[in-house]
Order: structure tokens, then sequence, then C-alpha cells
């Protein structure tokens, strides 16, 4: 489990899927990103901290690279069994970490009000009580914009500011080993059971950042490149294939749901119905996670309006048209 001196990762089966989570321990100092959610902690972290005679009242940070229920969960079972443990995350993202009823309402919500799409309000009270339970809130010591400096005892490591699964997501670049660590930045072509059959469809939401976040991770000629559901990527071929691959699909995802709401002429499509009829140029899960589609796909909608290919209306759901002729930007 311990992939490189110091950085140790922590496997989770998570409801089928693959979860790595990762401890840092560089001389007295240490660092824990992501926490699972409200479970993960007692089953999965603390037990492997005992099996490497971690005491975790010796924990320094615990890192929260982005504003998921499967990665920030578990933050007040973690604080309460590392109370002396500073919290961090990305600037952006601080809001939706801060509270449960934050984590529900703007990230658990992101596509409730305009789509009809995620939680209404009975299963949003069984995701709080689920999250560490209402009016909880969490101390955040410090956030991070990208390009920060790091120090963790002897080791000083860079801030990665990788969005587009969320706004302000963060990662860590280990310098002297080449390696960085990415958490759920980048997404390959669907985020897949522990089998490799696929789960559901990428998660990713912001279009432009997310390719933004690929190429600057290319840029750097990583050598190894890590993060909570995808494979190891043990060398640079690797890093290169899985980066490209992740590039590639996103491009085609936006053809595909182009040529969708063009195919539907003028009825229009809302969000549900293009997670549903898209469905066969982006991916083969199983159709009761259809529209785990959402995210994704909304972004893509989102990007083609930007660019005068699409227009919507203010209904609700929103629909989505075929614009017959480009007429410019406004």
């Amino acid at each position: 489990m311990e992939l490189l001196p110091g950085v140790h990762q922590i496997p989770v089966n998570y409801k089928g899927r693959p979860l790595q989570l990762y401890l840092l321990r560089f001389g007295e100092e240490s660092m824990l990103m992501d926490c699972g959610d409200a479970g993960v902690p007692a089953k999965d972290i603390l037990p492997y901290f005992e099996k490497i005679g971690f005491d975790p009242r010796r924990l320094t940070y615990v890192m929260l690279t982005h504003p998921d229920a499967d990665h920030v969960g578990g933050v007040y079972a973690i604080r309460e069994a590392a109370p002396q443990a500073r919290f961090l995350c990305g600037t952006l993202d601080r809001e939706q970490i801060e509270t449960p009823e934050a984590l529900a309402d703007i990230r658990g919500r992101a596509h409730y009000y305009w789509h009809g799409i995620g939680m209404d309000d009975a299963k949003r009270d069984a995701f709080i009580a689920n999250v560490g339970g209402p009016g909880k809130r969490l101390a955040i010591a410090r956030t991070f914009n990208g390009g920060e400096k790091l120090q963790i005892g002897p080791r000083e490591m860079e801030i990665l500011h990788v969005p587009g699964h969320s706004q302000g997501h963060l990662g860590v670049y280990l310098s002297w080993e080449n390696a960085a660590i990415i958490g759920d930045a980048v997404h390959g072509t669907a985020n897949r059971f522990l089998d490799g059959n696929a789960a559901f469809a990428c998660t990713y939401m912001w279009i432009d950042a997310y390719l933004g976040t690929i190429d600057r991770l290319q840029a750097i000629k990583l050598d190894r490149l890590y993060s909570c559901h995808w494979p190891n990527c043990e060398n640079r071929a690797a890093v290169d294939a899985f980066l490209n691959e992740s590039r590639a699909y996103a491009l085609k995802a936006e053809a595909v749901i182009l040529e969708t709401v063009r195919a539907a002429g003028e009825e229009g499509l809302t969000l549900k119905d293009v997670c549903i009829r898209a469905k066969s140029g982006l991916g083969d899960w199983p159709g009761e996670r259809d529209l785990t589609t959402a995210s994704m796909a909304c972004g893509h909608l989102q990007r083609l309006v930007d660019a005068g290919l699409l227009r919507r209306d203010e209904a609700r759901p929103t629909r989505y048209f075929a614009q017959p002729a480009w007429t410019g930007l406004r």
C-alpha cells in the first residue's frame, strides 16, 4: 500500500467501485487526502492507520480535494479521531464543504431547480443525515487556488488547481517523484465497477476547465499519476494514454450531445431526455444510473449554448434546441 516512500494508498471497496484515499507521511508531519463517506473512516481509514502503526492524533492535515459525499462525508468522523488535524480545501469549493446543508443544496441539487434531476426534499434530509447531520460546520484552516507550496515535514509539494469536476478541485504535485495525486480531476471514459464494467457516466461539469486541467497535467510530463477511482498510471506512457483517452472522450461526448439535440428537431430536449437519448453514443452503464449523465451533459449543453450552436428556454424543466443557423454571439 506504500506506493512511494511516504505515500500510502488506502484502497476502499465503495459500493462495488474502487475508491483510493491517500496518506502522505514525511518526517513528523502527515496529510490525509479525502475521507470517504461517513462510514469509510471506521471501516477503512482508521484500520489502515492501525495496521501501519500510525496514530490519528498525529495527523497534521486533511486535504479535501472536492465536495462529493464519498470524499467529504467522513470529515466529522476524522475530526473526532484526529481533533488536532487542520482541514484544507479549494477556495471555490469551501462553501460546499463547510456544512452538510451546503453540500446537499449546491452540489447535490445542482440540476434540481432547472431540470428536476436530483434529490427531492425527503432525499435531501436523508443525504444531510448521512454526511454529518444538520447543523454541523467544519472549520477550514486554509484554502488554496493552485500554485501554492505546502510543507509536510522535510518535503515541499505544490498545490494543483485541477478544476472541471468541481470548480475548486485540488491535487498535489510531488516534484521529487514527478508524480501527481489528483482525486477525481480526470475521468477516463466512465466511472467503473471493480470488475472494470461501467457503473455510470463521467461526472465532470465545467468543460473548458476540465479540458484545461487535462492539458496542464499533460504539460508537466508526469511519470506517475494517481487518482481516486481510476487505475494507477505508473509511467509516462500510461499517464499520456489516460489523459489522451479522457480528452478524446469529452470531445466525442460533446459531438454526440449536439447531434442528439439536432435530431430532436423543433421539439427540443430536456436534460433528462439528453441523458437517455444520447446514451448509446456515450457509454454502457446500467439503465438505473442513466441520469448520472446529467453533470457531464449539462456542462456540454451549456458550452454549446455559449458557442451559439444551441439555445435554451427559461421553462422548468429547461429545453434545449438546435440553432438552425449560427448567428454569432451575444
